[in-house]
């Protein structure tokens, strides 16, 4: 059993009493003026420079693998489960949309990758993926809070491309933060809360199914979990929650399952070939970043 979190620190993870987008019928959530007020940000802060990490400083500071800088909170979430209501509000209020500015090569104009990211202390320490922190044509880079605020990224305080973690920093203060556990079992509940395909704020739910080692090319066996939890592009860095409250993990890629490909019946002198089948989908496999590879960006090597 994980400890009970203490009352000063509890008020931090659940100050604020705004309205939050989606929960309710009350207060549906407008995808497009959402993601629309960050695009607007970010193309201002790409545009005008000022206050923000520019590309080269923010892809050298993602070589920086550990950080002194940020203490972690020690203690979790425990004692009676919540209902999957509040898990939302407390995702919700924790979680940013996080947007890069990029100029492509056929347009003048700015467009923006989109991703997710969640604070992990009050005073603006988000966790994503490395594979966001370390985009490779941003030009400025910013996170948009569920009640609206935009922050730019200052730092990026460290990253393991191996695990695909990252904590990056905006200046910010009483953020509403979510506690990491490193030790929930494969069979836990949990709900991941995200933004996937341009849709603010989505929660889905699922169990562990798994942690396991990734051999593919730069991962060199880092362990991950699975989980039965759906998400999708835009997902990237959103938190996966078990049911007191705490981050257990954090949403990284999906690898899809199909069929084999059937071969196609031998032909005769007097029959056509059998095109072979296109493969079907079985399964998508949902891999997530550890809690514990997050905390590892905080640890002496």
């Amino acid at each position: 059993m994980v400890p009970m979190l203490l009352p000063t620190l509890l008020a931090a993870f659940i100050a604020g009493a705004s309205v939050i987008p989606g929960a309710d019928v009350d207060s549906a959530v407008d995808d497009r003026q959402m993601f629309q007020k960050l695009e607007a940000s970010t193309t201002a802060l790409a545009e005008k420079g000022e206050g923000s990490l520019r590309r080269d400083a923010r892809l050298e500071q993602c070589k920086r693998t550990r950080t002194d800088a940020v203490h972690l909170p020690s203690k979790q979430f425990a004692g009676t489960p919540l209902d999957g209501a509040e898990v939302y509000r407390r995702a919700a209020q924790a979680s940013v949309l996080i947007g890069s500015a990029y100029k492509c090569d056929k347009c003048s104009k700015w467009h923006n990758t989109l991703a997710s990211g969640f604070a992990v202390t009050a005073d603006g320490v988000i966790a994503t993926n490395h594979h966001v922190a370390a985009g490779a044509t941003g030009e400025a880079m910013g996170v948009l809070t569920s009640d609206g605020r935009f922050f730019p990224v200052v730092e990026v305080l460290a990253t393991d491309k191996a695990h695909d973690v990252a904590l990056i920093r905006v200046d910010a203060k009483n953020l509403a933060f979510l506690p990491l556990r490193d030790d929930a079992p494969a069979g836990t509940l949990i709900r991941c809360y995200s933004h996937p395909a341009n849709t603010f704020g989505c929660i889905s739910e699922g169990i562990i199914t798994r942690y396991f080692k990734m051999n593919e090319p730069e991962r060199n066996g880092a362990v991950f979990l699975q989980t039965t939890a759906d998400y999708a592009r835009g997902s990237s860095g959103g938190p996966i929650m078990d049911a007191f409250g705490n981050a257990v993990g954090m949403v990284a890629s999906t690898s899809p399952v199909f069929t084999a490909t059937p071969l196609p019946h031998a032909s005769t002198k007097d029959a056509k070939p059998v095109a072979p089948a296109t493969p079907s989908q079985q399964m998508v496999r949902h891999n997530c970043a550890t809690a514990r590879a997050l905390l590892d960006l905080t640890r002496p090597q």
